[in-house]
């Protein structure tokens, strides 16, 4: 499971990171949030997100010498956050520069356990669940 990008029906809105910042820490923080809007100019927008091994080998897990990153019994990677010490190995390893660091942790998609809130409001139809 992981959330598949349509890139080309992105807005930028970026509700999808204040969302996912304020479900998983009660924040209102992009900086904080597993999905990340890349902006590459005034009309193009990229959601980075997690594929959880669809697409990469796990080089974020490989690169973590903390220990801090796993794969769950379900194939969902997660980040420990009581271990990461925000070093940015897994950040630089990572190929769809899907994980970034922010006050000294590292944070990437987990999938909201399941049901990933980025995608329910998301109006423009750019992310979907893929089982």
């Amino acid at each position: 499971m992981y959330v598949k990008v349509n890139a080309d029906r992105c807005s930028g809105c970026r509700e999808c990171e204040l969302v996912c910042s304020t479900y998983h820490f009660g924040v209102s923080n992009p900086k904080r949030s597993g999905i990340r809007i890349e902006k590459r100019g005034l009309t193009e927008d990229i959601p980075r997100v997690c594929v959880h091994g669809n697409g990469c080998r796990y080089e974020c897990i490989s690169a973590c010498k903390f220990d801090a990153i796993k794969k769950d019994d379900r194939g969902i990677v997660k980040i420990d956050h009581e271990k990461c010490v925000g070093c940015g190995a897994c950040a630089r390893a990572c190929p769809l520069n899907a994980i970034w660091t922010f006050e000294g942790k590292a944070y990437k998609c987990d999938l909201c356990g399941g049901e990933p809130r980025c995608v329910k409001v998301c109006s423009q139809g750019a992310l979907e669940v893929v089982r």
